[in-house]
C-alpha cells in the first residue's frame, strides 16, 4: 500500500471515460483469469468445497491447510476484482446518464459538465493550503512542495468534488444500482485478551486493530478510530489494539514496546495519541519524554522500557497475525471479519452495523 496523492492535478479530466472504462475491464478480466485458475485448484477455498490440492508419502493436503497462511491475501485479490469490476460498472453507467443528460439539454457531455460543475471559486487561501499539507504531514517547509502547485490542486480538487455531486444527483434521480456482489471475507479469529482496550468488554461488537506506530497510513485511520468511538460509544463497541511493528521501520518496536509500558501506568491511548502525532520523533529520548509529559512513573516506565519487558509478547503476536494472514497494517478485524487498510468511516460503519445484526 502506498500514498498516491498527486497535488499536480492526477485524474486529467480531459480522458475518455471509455477509454477508462475499457482499461478497467481488460484489468478485471485478466484479474478474473487468475481467480479463476485459483478458485479451480481450491485457491479460493469457495463454495464450501475443499478439494485436495497435494499429495505426499500417502498423505493428503487439502486446500484449507495450504492456504490458510494466506487467505488474506487471496481475499484481496477477491477484493481487488471485485473494486475494478465495480469501477468499470460505475464508469459505464456514468457516462451513460451524462450522454443521456446532454442529449436532453442539446449540448455535447463536456458543454454539460461546464455548465453543471464547471463554475468553481478560485479562491483558496493560504489557511487551505496549509490545513490541506498538515491533514498529509506535509508542509511548505519542504523545498519539494510549492505553494502554487498545491493551489492548483486544490482548485482542481473543487472542481472535481462539484462534478462527483452533480454526477452523484443524476444517478439519484435515476435510481442506480450496482448489482455486483462483493466478496466475503474470510473469519478470522485473533485473540483479544491482555491487549490495550477502549470500550466496555461486553459490548456487542468488537474491533481489534493491528497497527504500527510508524505506520503513516496507521495515522490516517486515527480520526475515523476516533469518530467510531463518538458515534457508537463504549457500550456498542470496543477497540482492541495490537501493535505488529514491522520489520521495515526501525522505530516501531521500540514505540510498541513503550506504549505497552504506558499501558501498565493506565496511559496506554494517551501515549499512543502522542506517538501517532509524533511519528517522526520516536527516539528513545523522545518515548521517555512522553512519559514523562504524561506524569508517569518515570522511573517504572524506563526500568520497563530499557528490559524490553514486552519484547516476547509482541513476538508471539506477530507470529499469531502472521498464522491468519495478517500481514500488512493498519488492518482491522470487527467480530471476525476482516478490514484492510485505512479505510473511510462508511466502510467500518457498514462492517459494524452488519456484525451488530448478525448477533
Amino acid at each position: 500500500m502506498a500514498d498516491t496523492t498527486n497535488t499536480g492535478g492526477a485524474g486529467n479530466p480531459a480522458q475518455s471515460p471509455n477509454v477508462i472504462v475499457y482499461a478497467a475491464c481488460v484489468i478485471a478480466g485478466l484479474a478474473v483469469g487468475v481467480l479463476g485458475t485459483l478458485a479451480m485448484n481450491g485457491g479460493l477455498g469457495g463454495g464450501g468445497s475443499d478439494p485436495v490440492v497435494a499429495e505426499f508419502n500417502g498423505k493428503s493436503v487439502k486446500g484449507s491447510e495450504a492456504f490458510a497462511p494466506i487467505k488474506t491475501r487471496l481475499f484481496d485479490l477477491e477484493d481487488e476484482v471485485y473494486r475494478t469490476k465495480e469501477q468499470a460498472v460505475r464508469d459505464y453507467v456514468e457516462q451513460r446518464l451524462l450522454e443521456a443528460e446532454a442529449k436532453k439539454n442539446n449540448m455535447p457531455v463536456e458543454a454539460l459538465l461546464d455548465k453543471e460543475a464547471g463554475q468553481v471559486s478560485d479562491n483558496v487561501t493560504d489557511a487551505d493550503i496549509e490545513s490541506f499539507l498538515s491533514s498529509k504531514g506535509l508542509s511548505l517547509k519542504d523545498p519539494r512542495i510549492r505553494k502554487d502547485d498545491v493551489r492548483d490542486y486544490l482548485k482542481y480538487r473543487k472542481k472535481f468534488e462539484k462534478r462527483q455531486a452533480y454526477v452523484a444527483r443524476l444517478e439519484q434521480s435515476s435510481n442506480v444500482k450496482i448489482l455486483l456482489k462483493e466478496p466475503a471475507s474470510p473469519k478470522l479469529n485473533v485473540a483479544t485478551e491482555g491487549y490495550p482496550t477502549w470500550g466496555n468488554p461486553k459490548a456487542p461488537v468488537t474491533v481489534v486493530e493491528f497497527s504500527d506506530f510508524q505506520c503513516p497510513f496507521c495515522a490516517r485511520a486515527i480520526p475515523t478510530l476516533d469518530r467510531l468511538k463518538q458515534e457508537y460509544g463504549q457500550d456498542k463497541i470496543k477497540i482492541v489494539f495490537r501493535p505488529m511493528p514491522l520489520p521495515a521501520h526501525p522505530r516501531a518496536m521500540p514505540s510498541a514496546l513503550a506504549s505497552l509500558c504506558a499501558n501498565e501506568q493506565g496511559k496506554f491511548w494517551e501515549f499512543h495519541n502522542m506517538l501517532f502525532e509524533n511519528q517522526q520523533k520516536l527516539e528513545d529520548a523522545d518515548l521517555k519524554g512522553y512519559a514523562k509529559k504524561l506524569s508517569l512513573d518515570e522511573a517504572k516506565f524506563a526500568s520497563c522500557y530499557d528490559s524490553k519487558k514486552y519484547e516476547k509478547d509482541l513476538e508471539k503476536s506477530r507470529q499469531e497475525a502472521e498464522q491468519v494472514g495478517i500481514q500488512a497494517t493498519p488492518t482491522f478485524v470487527i467480530n471476525g471479519v476482516l478490514l484492510q487498510g485505512a479505510q473511510p468511516f462508511e466502510k467500518f460503519k457498514e462492517k459494524i452495523d452488519h456484525a451488530a445484526k448478525s448477533r
